[in-house]
């Protein structure tokens, strides 16, 4: 997959013909790149199409491309490509209508899970059912392969409204793919705009709230560049050259506004037509079941992640608020969410110009050190998070190792976490398979591709390093293989879930609402009164006003993304490989290089959606989750040492 963006090479044309074609090809290849990364061997050549599921300011993405190809090319007197869509539109579908559908191996609910779908997708299926047993509405395969049952969470009915309540889905050309915000006051999730009676009966001292917002929202709404502002390509690697924020055509987070940070097309979407009237045109699919006429279904906690697809505002009726849609379909005031965008933090793809071995400066303030005889002194200072290409050599002094660098330094291993080459090479290495190993003293993460590196970062394994990871938070050690790949999932702050939280876990329909149960690594007291880690919130530039540190004010200025047992809904791009323990995005902190988890590996958001497309075997188009296995392949090697 990797040869795929570099392959083919210009003919001798103008420079305006030349660069026509290039892009045109840049964009032909990144469909394909993005095809065999969403399907690979589990799909036939006439169903490997480009999901049209991402929205219009997706960032550094092959629509992009097109459109300067489009541009180019019609300068140049060449038609444009044609632009394929997912599912296929030769092809019966069936469509998701519960928050989650399993999908099972045979027509049967007791047989094998092989996954499941969210609300909303759609994919190729059979055009008669293989048998109803238990399922009146009949059992029908899908593609690639399996059953799924038509009733409560599937339709043979394009039409249903909940289809097309739910949206594209993920955009799994990003590195996020939903739009993410934080909870920094209590709030009830509606299932409907409510009024202004109903919102000050469920909002406690609402019309205060509203006040102290109305004074400080440029503040406490303010936004970083973030993950989905690094300019990425079909596999998910960050394209060299490119400054953050550097997209193109598309907009960077500065360049939105509120209402595409909560999901939005722009900032005056109307109200969804399953909305309208101030009725509810759709069932409730959360997990918090409530009578028909309620107005809303649970509460979200403070610091809670909400993932969100859509947001609208409202009239006087309902207090002028802006409403922004979760995932399952349920309402958040926005005024008490603060849009989020997480860290951009990313590694470094390697190549013949980088290569291994080479050290991330993980301490601020670090310097470089020049040695003569038995002396190192200290010399200039050391970008935080630099990529330092070393020569492989390195000296002890007074028990303290120091690297060579190529540039005729050293460095301290106090302040770096390495990336080197293994001593003795392991089994799936020898036979030339993809395989992930990862540094708990480093924090660090390579992707091989038999002995060849092609990928490495920093990340955060469990906080307590190589301690035992049965009494402690530590990460577990060994060599494993991917279980399961989910696209989002809930966690708790733990970093427990449903779907992985226990043994023998499979992709399992996980929970649209609550949290799963605690994690190990000590009693809820003591987990909760464990400081965050570093926040990534934007401080106030000279001359501006913070926010006031009362009520809700503190969030965003005090605890971003704090303390406590709380839920962070849809963590993209999750692997587990052991029972509890699993490689994830983190949008909620940017400590990466500093061990910070509850046993799980923490990635920044480019990371983990770049390892999620390239681990085996991908997840089908319109798929959620997979488990691995004979059936959609073995799940990618992954070796954890000290």
């Amino acid at each position: 997959m990797g040869g795929l963006l570099s392959s083919g090479k210009p003919r001798c044309a103008s420079r305006s013909m030349r660069a026509a074609r290039l892009v045109l090809r840049l964009a032909r290849l990144a469909r394909l790149a993005r095809a065999a990364a969403l399907t690979g061997a589990v799909c036939g050549a006439g169903a490997c199409k480009k999901p049209a599921d991402a929205p219009a300011d997706a960032v550094a993405d092959d629509a992009g491309a097109e459109a300067a190809a489009a541009a180019l090319t019609a300068a140049a007197g060449e038609p444009a490509p044609a632009v394929t869509a997912w599912p296929p539109s030769d092809k019966p579908l069936l469509g998701i209508t519960g928050f989650v559908a399993t999908v099972y191996k045979e027509p049967r609910d007791t047989s094998k899970k092989l996954g499941y779908l969210r609300v909303g997708s759609r994919v190729p299926r059979a055009a008669e059912p293989a048998g109803t047993a238990g399922c009146p509405g009949g059992w029908y395969a899908i593609e690639p392969r399996g059953f799924l049952c038509v009733g409560q969470d599937a339709t043979l009915d394009l039409d249903d409204p909940l289809l097309k309540a739910a949206g594209p889905g993920p955009n799994l050309r990003a590195a996020l793919p939903y739009r993410y915000a934080f909870v920094r006051a209590v709030l009830p999730l509606y299932l409907r705009v409510p009024t202004a009676e109903e919102q000050r009966k469920s909002e406690f001292k609402l019309d205060e709230h509203l006040s102290w917002f109305e004074e400080n929202k440029a503040t406490v709404q303010r936004v970083i560049l973030g993950a989905n502002d690094v300019a990425i390509d079909a596999r998910g690697v960050p394209l060299p050259g490119k400054r953050i924020g550097e997209l193109g055509l598309g907009k960077n987070s500065l360049e939105l506004g509120e209402g595409a940070l909560l999901g939005a097309e722009g900032d005056s979407d109307p109200i969804p037509f399953w909305l309208e009237g101030g009725k509810r045109l759709i069932r409730n699919i959360s997990d918090f079941k409530v009578p028909d006429y309620a107005v809303f279904a649970d509460r979200a906690r403070r610091f809670t992640g909400l993932s969100l697809i859509g947001s609208f505002p409202t009239g006087p009726e309902s207090l002028n608020r802006r409403f922004a849609i979760t995932t399952d379909l349920r309402l958040a005031p926005a005024t008490k969410i603060k849009p989020d965008t997480g860290s951009p933090w990313h590694g470094v793809e390697l190549n013949e110009q980088l290569t291994l071995p080479l050290a991330f400066v993980r301490a601020r303030n670090a310097r470089d050190v020049q040695i003569q005889g038995d002396k190192a002194t200290p010399g200039k200072e050391l970008p935080f998070r630099d990529v330092v290409p070393l020569t492989g050599r390195m000296r002890r002094i007074e028990g303290v190792k120091y690297y060579r660098t190529k540039d005729q330094r050293y460095v301290s291993q106090l302040d770096v976490g390495l990336a080197v080459a293994p001593s003795v090479w392991p089994q799936v290495a020898e036979k030339g398979e993809k395989w992930i190993e990862v540094s708990i003293t480093h924090q660090t993460l390579v992707l091989w591709e038999g002995k060849r590196p092609i990928y490495a970062t920093l990340v955060s394994t469990g906080q307590a390093g190589v301690a035992d990871p049965k009494t402690t938070t530590a990460t577990v050690r060994g060599t494993f293989r991917m279980r399961n790949k989910h696209i989002t999932a809930t966690m708790d702050s733990n970093e427990s879930s449903s779907v992985g939280g226990r043994a023998d876990t499979t992709a399992d329909a996980p929970s649209a609402s609550r949290g799963a149960k605690p994690d190990k690594g000590g009693s809820s007291k003591e987990r909760s009164s464990k400081k965050p880690g570093a926040s990534a919130a934007a401080k106030p530039e000279a001359g501006q006003k913070a926010a006031p540190r009362k009520g809700d004010g503190e969030y965003g200025v005090t605890r971003r993304r704090g303390e406590g047992t709380y839920a962070l809904k849809d963590v993209p791009y999750i692997q587990y490989f052991a029972s509890g323990y699993a490689l994830h995005a983190a949008y909620w902190h940017d400590v990466f290089g500093t061990p910070r988890s509850h046993g799980c590996i923490n990635l920044s958001p480019v990371d983990a959606h770049r390892v999620f497309l390239w681990t085996e075997p991908p997840v089908p188009p319109g798929w959620h989750a997979i488990n691995t296995g004979e059936e959609l392949g073995e799940g990618t090697t992954i070796i954890i040492h000290e």
